[in-house]
């Protein structure tokens, strides 16, 4: 058996837990990572006529409403 005294033994085990929890910790920022949410490239697109929002892909100066068939204008923000 190993001897160890009160103080060691405290030591040891106060390092044990923040071993598990900077892997809980590390762990914790990695599932953040991959499942974080990113905005797509495209546009949002409201149909003047039924007022239906869709994406758009980008670089798109006009689509068609995918609800009405209506083609849709879009504007550019400044």
């Amino acid at each position: 058996m190993i001897a160890t005294n009160v103080s060691d033994f405290f030591v040891v085990y106060i390092a044990g837990w923040f071993v598990v929890l900077a892997f809980l910790w590390a762990r914790e920022l990695w599932r953040a990572r991959i499942s974080d949410w990113a905005l797509s490239e495209g546009s949002v697109c409201v149909c003047d006529h039924c007022h239906f929002a869709f994406l758009i892909k980008p670089g798109e100066s006009a689509a068609r409403c995918l609800r009405c068939g209506e083609m849709c204008s879009i504007r550019k923000r400044f």
